[in-house]
């Protein structure tokens, strides 16, 4: 008479000699359902990363690196933001550089002219144009709604206090805020002057 513990003890030597894995129609089966979640998911982070806060973050990002950069490397960097429409004051201090529109570059001076930082980071960055750098107020006074304007970072760790005016959608107003002594901008609802309680970070 078998023993009582023999049946489940078969049943297991059964289960772990059934090793076959999948069926080739199987895998062709979970291929197929995987590309096609993949069709649908790809264009809605696309739209994602193409939007208001994905544009928002690449500012961010890019001046808290510029900041980085010249403190390590001990350089000046210059932050520049170009507007909408271009302007041809500073075309000979570097062509390739202000003649572009609606974008932000970090650039250095040497040998007389302006050129791009070698850093691949800090590379020139153009935004769609539902995303328009409108106009840029510092601190002492300066506002500019043309052309490409140049805030300094200095080695030591410091810049200038500036806003940046940025209309999204033709309808959206947000400002820009950098502090002169911290990498770290905000971004506010609607356009505010040097005069304006800061609200807080939008991102």
């Amino acid at each position: 008479m078998p023993c009582k513990n023999s049946i489940p003890t078969a049943r297991a030597r059964a289960a772990l000699a059934d090793n076959r894995g999948f069926t080739l129609l199987e895998l062709i089966i979970v291929i197929v359902i995987v590309s096609i979640m993949t069709l649908l998911v790809t264009p809605r982070i696309s739209v994602f990363m193409s939007g208001r806060r994905s544009n928002f973050m690449v500012l961010q990002q890019t001046i808290a690196k510029a900041f980085d950069d010249s403190f390590i490397r001990n350089r000046t960097n210059f932050l520049v933001f170009h507007m909408g429409e271009a302007a041809s004051d500073l075309t000979d201090l570097g062509e390739n550089i202000f003649s572009r529109k609606n974008g932000i570059s970090v650039v250095n001076f040497s040998e007389g002219e302006f050129k791009d930082n070698p850093n691949p980071l800090l590379s020139y960055r153009e935004f769609p144009a539902s995303f328009k750098i409108e106009e840029v107020l510092i601190a002492s006074g300066d506002k500019s709604s043309t052309g490409s304007v140049l805030v300094p970072f200095y080695p030591r760790g410091y810049s200038d206090n500036v806003i940046v005016h940025i209309l999204v959608n033709d309808e959206d107003r947000y400002s820009l805020r950098i502090d002169k002594y911290g990498k770290k901008s905000s971004v506010q609802r609607d356009y505010i002057n040097f005069d304006t309680e800061d609200g807080g970070d939008l991102q």
